[in-house]
Order: structure tokens, then C-alpha cells, then sequence
């Protein structure tokens, strides 16, 4: 009597088990999904069932937002005042304004 199995092959067996049963965690790692922990704590606890391990995986490759970080140009007066005029000019240009009263806000920006 032979015994077929080697303690090689079991250990190799049991890195790709292990490699399967934690990929939706590794892809989310992979990724730096913002919601890693609870990907990584669904498949620890409910992966041994398909339907987790299933959830797990597409929750991992699910597309994510990444938060806008919003920038913001300091304008100095003179940049605002030169905006509010482009915007007077095309007012006028487009016939809303008259050139009177073209004139009158034009002041009214370049005094203050």
C-alpha cells in the first residue's frame, strides 16, 4: 500500500484555497477600495458561503467614488473687477445692455 498524498501537495493546495477564499480582500487592497474593512470582515465571516463570498467579490470591484477636492483661485479685487467687466461687455454685446447703461455700471465697478 502506497500513500499518494504528499505534504507538498496539500500545502500547495491550501495557498490556493486560501488565495481564492480572500480574493475580493486582495482586490479591494489591490484597489484601495474605501470600504476595505468591511469588504475584508464579509468574506472573513460569511465567504464560506457562495452567496457572501459572491457579495464580497462584487462589493470589492464596485466602482467608488473618490472624493473631489474642490480648489479655489484667490481672486484679488482687481481680477473681480476686471470678471464683472468681461461679463458687462458681454451683456452689451449681446444687446441686453445699451451703451448707456454700459457706461453707468462700468463706472459704478471702477469707483469702488
Amino acid at each position: 500500500m502506497t500513500d499518494s498524498s504528499s505534504p507538498v501537495g496539500a500545502f500547495v493546495l491550501l495557498i490556493v484555497v486560501f488565495a481564492a477564499y480572500f480574493l475580493p480582500t486582495f482586490i479591494s487592497a489591490k484597489r484601495n477600495h474605501p470600504n476595505g474593512t468591511g469588504i475584508f470582515l464579509l468574506n472573513f465571516f460569511l465567504g464560506w458561503t457562495f452567496i457572501g463570498w459572491l457579495a464580497a467579490l462584487i462589493w470589492s470591484v464596485s466602482a467608488f467614488n473618490k472624493p473631489v477636492v474642490a480648489t479655489f483661485k484667490n481672486e484679488t479685487a482687481s481680477d473681480l473687477r476686471y470678471s464683472q467687466l468681461q461679463a458687462l461687455a458681454a451683456l452689451k454685446e449681446k444687446g441686453i445692455l445699451t451703451e448707456a447703461e454700459f457706461e453707468a455700471e462700468k463706472a459704478k465697478l471702477l469707483q469702488s
